[in-house]
């Protein structure tokens, strides 16, 4: 049985896995028409309070999910946007970012069924057309990143492996939105379904607020669950009328 609603809550949400179904191609992914309509009506019923907190970038998130544009939080904590009127501002580029990518490209670019994924700050490698890969092509990664700097992380989710810079992630999104205008004050809620969403879990529990786990992916961090996206997007259609009802 998953909490009933309240207007004091502010709401995070994963994109891939949680709000859409995840796609062997990171660009092979469907949003449904009328998914954009449902994030815009629970921002309006939560006064702001609903942000994104994905691996994407923001610019993707706002390409996609037009015409909504919520508060955002991109490439696992890199980038953040505290308010939909309010800049993106992102962490400064790492310098094994450019030397990665060269070698990535000329090491992994043949492999058949394995795409790297070029973000402005961290690169990912997926491999969920050949997963028997995934062993081999996580190695190799981290032996480059390595060989590179010592700082990088290596962030290992659904056949994917991202290599960004250490001391970011979604916990640390999480508590920076918290400290904005739409977000203080409030209950976090965190809905997620992979390995990158546990410092999110980690986070909304520590503020004494509930992380939803989505999908099958076993986790010890999560206060409830949701089968998945269909679902999710159910109970997010839901969601301002319950709280209306709240409200009256």
């Amino acid at each position: 049985m998953l909490p009933s609603p309240r207007p004091d809550w502010a709401l995070f949400l994963d994109i891939d896995g949680t709000l859409i179904e995840h796609a062997d191609h990171p660009e092979g992914v469907t949003i449904p028409k009328d998914l954009p309509d449902r994030l815009i009506a629970a921002q309006t019923a939560l006064d702001g309070a609903v942000a994104l907190v994905s691996g994407r970038t923001i610019d993707w998130m706002d390409r996609k999910f037009a015409p909504a544009r919520l508060a955002a939080s991109g490439q696992h904590g890199a980038e953040v946007r505290l308010a939909p009127d309010a800049p993106a501002v992102p962490i400064p580029m790492p310098k094994w970012r450019a030397p990665l990518e060269a070698a990535l490209k000329r090491e992994l670019d043949s492999w058949p069924g394995v795409f790297i994924e070029h973000k402005p700050l961290s690169l990912a490698v997926h491999f969920r057309a050949v997963p028997e890969f995934g062993d081999a092509v996580m190695e190799r990664v981290m032996a480059l990143g390595r060989g590179l700097d010592d700082r990088v992380q290596f962030l290992h989710g659904l056949y994917v492996i991202e290599v960004r810079e250490a001391g970011h992630h979604k916990g640390t999104a999480v508590a920076t939105l918290m400290k904005s205008a739409s977000f203080a004050g409030r209950t976090p809620i965190f809905l997620g379904d992979d390995v990158t969403d546990e410092d999110g879990f980690m986070a909304v529990r520590d503020m004494g607020g509930i992380a939803i786990a989505v999908g099958p992916r076993a986790t010890g961090h999560a206060d409830f669950h949701m089968s998945g996206p269909t679902r999710v997007r159910a109970w997010l259609a839901a969601l301002p009328a319950q709280l209306e009802k709240v409200a009256s």
